[in-house]
């Protein structure tokens, strides 16, 4: 599944993935989407990542959406970050972000390479 080259705006949902649930799958890829006032009543307000195999993220932003926007289980996300800057692979995210930013590395440390 691709989502690419969109403004995501106002989605819900009862229970998880405001935007997108996805369960068992091979892959998904998010590129140059902008996730805006989307909401779950009770989680994962934009991705609810159930065993997917390859998940990747570029070019993202995540605005005004409520409480976990992302939540992983057993399945790993490749962010498209910027050299210099890193994103957790798996687990809940909250709050407004964007890929490539993500986040900064401490003083002294950065890597040869965009991602992890």
């Amino acid at each position: 599944v691709s989502i690419i080259g969109s403004n995501v705006t106002d989605c819900s949902a009862y229970y998880f993935g405001g935007v997108v649930l996805a369960q068992n799958s091979k892959s998904l890829s998010v590129a140059g989407v902008a996730f805006i006032n989307n909401r779950a009543d009770f989680s994962d307000s934009v991705l609810s990542l159930n065993t997917i195999e390859q998940t990747s993220i570029s070019n993202a932003s995540l605005t005004g959406n409520n409480g976990v926007t992302i939540q992983t289980i057993n399945s790993p996300i490749d962010w498209v970050c910027r050299l210099g800057s890193w994103m957790l692979t798996e687990g809940s995210f909250k709050g407004d972000f964007s890929v490539p930013e993500c986040n900064l590395c401490p003083a002294g440390y950065y890597g040869n390479r965009s991602g992890r």
